[in-house]
């Protein structure tokens, strides 16, 4: 059975809720702090770089650092709010978002890189559950366990379902 490529997006608002909650904590960390019974060239040594000191210099750099990423982040999230890929089914196999494992720092970033495959032919079974504390989740079986696939919970439930009926389809297909 030929398959259509079927892409599976983050909600438009969600993106967007994101996306301005981090440039605010952005913006809060640049002008949460100023003080207005000091001179402007204080204020904006101490938003932007300060040159008091060697490790007031290199902390400032890294606060910089830090501060760009979460306004620039907020910002790519906004722009992308329509194409904050999730998961896609094609006849090759099926490609989801994976949590990444590691810092807090690349669990942020989870829509930034690419989505994992994995062929039709090394899938068990996929599975869709749903109860009252988790409400409905996909669990991918593979020969190395069963995945459960958390970063597609924020899909509606009628996607979810979708999603397990075609992977099964074309499970069966291919055998």
């Amino acid at each position: 059975m030929i398959l259509k490529t079927k892409s599976y997006y983050l909600p438009r608002t969600r993106s967007i809720a994101v996306g301005v909650i981090l440039m605010l904590v952005g913006l809060a960390f640049t002008f949460g702090f100023i003080d207005i019974h000091q001179s402007i060239w204080y204020n904006i040594q101490f938003m932007l770089i300060s040159f008091d000191g060697v490790v007031e210099f290199i902390a400032s750099l890294f606060l910089l650092v830090f501060k760009a990423g979460l306004i620039i982040g907020g910002y790519y999230y906004i722009k992308n709010s329509s194409g904050v890929e999730r998961a896609r089914l094609d006849d090759k196999g099926f490609y989801y978002r994976l949590i990444p494992k590691g810092s807090r720092y690349t669990k942020i970033m989870i829509d930034s890189g690419p989505l994992t495959f994995t062929p039709y032919s090394q899938i068990i079974d996929l599975t869709y559950k749903k109860n009252f504390w988790t409400g409905g989740q996909l669990y991918l079986t593979l020969p190395t366990g069963i995945l459960p696939l958390i970063a597609l919970g924020v899909l509606t439930d009628s996607e979810k379902i979708e999603i397990a009926e075609q992977v099964k389809t074309q499970i069966n297909a291919n055998r």
